[in-house]
């Protein structure tokens, strides 16, 4: 009776292991990245509604994920009154560009979850500095279908030397054709918060150079209801040639 009930205990811990043995990794970088793919070029509109203002932006993002000194540049395009700023990042190295007194700022690492103009999304977000995928231990919670999708909410806490702002994370994304899309991304700043600080959600998929990717981002903090920032795509172009003289303070002037 010994043996046979040791045996159970093996056969119950394996089933609980290969119940939580999914790529949960490679899921969450595969959501991360749909509207990066190796490289990307895009136009989108921010709009930024909060109680003391509202600011609309048009923005340019390339991103170049091709090694492993990532890429990311942003450029305003209006309105006129900040046209030519830039935000850029190669590697760990993130600056700012001011056209109108021609003045680079390097960004030291505290500025990291600082809003970016103002909006409810941090430099960070903007910048991809943490890297879920990487920077945190996954833990599958739940899943269910629905319609053509299945779903998946995962929590992410961070890895003991991770330079990360939240203390936990839950990250509902879903798998529908192959193509792992996200959903929502709740931050927690501890894990034991018995509310988040914020949500992102994404939405309005929609076909932009041939792949299927969601349009829409919107991030709201949980203090604030009525207030969003939403970024809203207009065109983008996947795995182009990008030079890497776009991704040079150069490309400031």
């Amino acid at each position: 009776m010994k043996q046979l009930a040791f045996l159970f205990l093996c056969f119950a811990s394996f089933v609980s292991a290969a119940k939580t043995d999914l790529p949960l990794g490679k899921w969450i970088d595969s959501a991360e990245r749909i509207l990066r793919a190796q490289t990307s070029a895009s136009v989108l509109k921010m709009n930024i509604n909060k109680a003391e203002y509202q600011r609309d932006f048009t923005l340019l993002v390339l991103t170049d994920d091709r090694d492993e000194a990532q890429k990311v540049m942003v450029r305003m395009l209006g309105p006129a009154l900040w046209r030519g700023n830039m935000t850029l990042k190669v590697d760990e190295r993130i600056s700012f560009f001011e056209p109108r007194n021609k003045r680079t700022t390097v960004m030291s690492s505290s500025m990291l979850a600082s809003s970016w103009m103002g909006s409810h999304f941090s430099n960070d977000d903007l910048m991809r500095e943490t890297d879920l995928a990487q920077h945190y231990a996954y833990s599958a919670q739940k899943a269910w279908d629905k319609d053509t999708r299945n779903y998946h909410l995962v929590e992410l806490t961070p890895l003991p030397s991770a330079p990360v702002v939240w203390g936990k994370v839950l990250y509902t994304l879903y798998i529908e054709e192959g193509r792992v899309y996200p959903e929502q991304v709740t931050y927690f700043r501890r894990k034991d918060d018995p509310q988040p600080e914020r949500t992102l959600t994404y939405s309005d998929i929609k076909n932009m150079d041939g792949m299927k990717v969601p349009t829409m981002m919107e991030m709201r903090v949980t203090d604030k209801p009525d207030e969003y920032t939403r970024m809203h795509y207009q065109k983008i172009k996947f795995n182009t040639d990008l030079a890497a003289s776009k991704f040079s303070e150069q490309a400031f002037l």
